[in-house]
């Protein structure tokens, strides 16, 4: 009976000490966990200001730079609350083209003599936006602020030769090479008169727009640019 009591005896400090180790790791345990959940607090407000107070307000105007960027094909910048296109002096953006045909009638007379030429041909024409200038385009009320580029006709250029449809010499007024020339450029500057009169600028205008808008999305949607053309 006594053996029993010492060995009961010796074996009691020994739980005692385990009892205090436990206690110890436990505490441990609990101030790692208050710690780390401390951080997840942290930053999960350091995203939640990020994606609901600070990029809201920054990132419509870096994403409008980057959609006229991705349409003008260069470089668009954010300053401050405003996308800058830098002028350039080389800056065309053609959209649209079309084929068409133009036909014109050459006619002078001398002393009562007259010489005629009509003359036809195919042409391309390209319309687009002159960048040349750059422009600065801000944010207000979920609307794009500052003027939009006109679409303009960028080139007129023949497809293959010009052609004679009809030519006549009068008696003393004869056609010679010079009247062909002046024929031909008549008509060149004809064809790009009528691209001009045309609605190939309106339909360069509604491209740009539609490819913008594209790549517009949240608080920038379509319809929503202030001064957008009809």
């Amino acid at each position: 009976m006594e053996t029993v009591d010492e060995a009961t005896a010796e074996s009691t400090p020994r739980e005692a000490t385990k009892d205090r180790v436990v206690v110890k790791k436990s505490r441990a345990s609990w101030i790692w966990a208050l710690f780390g959940g401390l951080s997840l607090l942290t930053v999960a407000g350091f995203a939640s200001f990020y994606y609901f107070v600070s990029k809201p307000t920054t990132a419509p105007v870096h994403q409008l730079a980057e959609a006229l960027s991705g349409v003008f094909g260069t470089e668009v910048t954010v300053h401050g609350s405003t996308a800058v296109l830098e002028k350039s002096e080389i800056g065309e953006l053609a959209l649209v083209q079309r084929k068409t045909q133009a036909i014109t009638k050459f006619e002078t007379t001398w002393m009562g003599s007259n010489k005629l030429l009509i003359v036809r041909g195919d042409f391309l024409v390209k319309a687009g936006f002159d960048l040349t200038e750059g422009g600065q385009w801000g944010i207000l009320e979920g609307k794009v602020e500052g003027d939009l580029p006109q679409g303009k006709v960028l080139s007129c250029e023949p497809i293959g030769d010009l052609e004679i449809y009809y030519a006549e010499s009068g008696t003393l007024n004869r056609l010679s090479p010079e009247d062909h020339a002046s024929a031909f450029n008549y008509l060149k500057n004809q064809a790009r008169r009528d691209a001009e009169r045309s609605d190939i600028g309106k339909e360069a205008e509604q491209v740009m727009l539609r490819r913008i808008n594209d790549r517009l999305s949240g608080e920038i949607k379509e319809g929503q640019w202030k001064n957008q053309l009809p």
